[in-house]
């Protein structure tokens, strides 16, 4: 096994010098008409001066209180229609409309499904909404992509945390999904508390592990923001402001940090590709 993941160092370490980083900038619960916050968020994240080549993701509740077409167009669109590359997984209150159909006639691709990021790095989609049999295939899918990578960096993103300090706390009905990527996937990107998050990699069980898996939340895209609360599994907790995640892929190793809208990064960190198929 020290083989293998020595080969993963050699085809994919050396480059991170001489290659470009991937970037994402992720954000949720976005597109609130009564808030300017949304408008300062887009504006920070356009201040990056490489945003028409970073994936902007979305990580849910793109409007409120309802997400309808027309609610998406009157109050998320002019803010962020302008990013050329962007990906976003709905939220509760996108599957307020009808099957969520707002939400998908701006974003049309299914989900659940995989993105090629670059380099080692893919990108799992996946819908914490679903219940019932569209939830079952849900897992089945992700058991089945689990399964079979092998030497890849995942990262995945859906909108409901299983494990958080804000307002809604841990949401034991994702438990299903955490407890199949714990331990496969890199990181996990959730929205839906207002309020950024840093978790340190936890095992299945939530319990601390360096076989685990880290996660952020990253509610805080415009919506109105939620009190501090109690902070609990995390390494870090920022309330109270408004920003956005911007996470640079480089080789194996990734780097991040939450920058505020008046462009103060607010809190870093980086860490380390587990590729899937190899446990240290």
């Amino acid at each position: 096994m020290k083989t293998i993941f020595t080969l993963f160092l050699l085809l994919f370490g050396g480059s991170a010098c001489s290659a470009s980083p991937i970037v994402l900038n992720v954000i949720g619960d976005t597109g609130d008409c009564d808030s300017p916050a949304a408008a300062q968020v887009s504006a920070a994240v356009r201040r990056q001066g490489d945003f028409r080549g970073a994936l902007l993701l979305e990580v849910g509740d793109l409007a409120y209180p309802v997400a309808t077409r027309e609610r998406l167009l009157e109050c998320h669109e002019p803010h962020f229609a302008i990013f050329p590359k962007r990906l976003a997984v709905p939220g509760n209150h996108d599957w307020a409309d009808s099957d969520a159909a707002g939400f998908f006639s701006i974003f049309p691709g299914p989900v659940p499904r995989v993105e090629d990021l670059g380099g080692p790095w893919r990108l799992l989609l996946l819908d914490s909404n679903l219940r019932g049999d569209a939830w079952g295939r849900q897992l089945l899918w992700l058991e089945g992509i689990l399964t079979s990578s092998r030497g890849e960096c995942l990262i995945s993103a859906w909108h409901h945390p299983r494990w958080s300090s804000g307002k809604h706390g841990d949401l034991s009905f994702v438990d299903p999904l955490w407890r199949r990527v714990s331990g496969h996937v890199t990181l996990t990107l959730h929205g839906h508390d207002h309020h950024f998050e840093a978790l340190p990699r936890l095992a299945g069980d939530g319990a601390a592990s360096h076989r685990g898996t880290a996660s952020f939340v990253v509610g805080t895209g415009g919506a109105r923001l939620y009190p501090p609360e109690e902070k609990k599994r995390s390494e870090r907790t920022v309330y109270g402001q408004f920003g956005f995640l911007r996470v640079s892929l480089e080789g194996p190793r990734y780097h991040w940090r939450f920058v505020g809208v008046d462009d103060k990064v607010l809190d870093s960190g980086s860490g380390s590709c587990q590729p899937t198929g190899i446990r240290p």
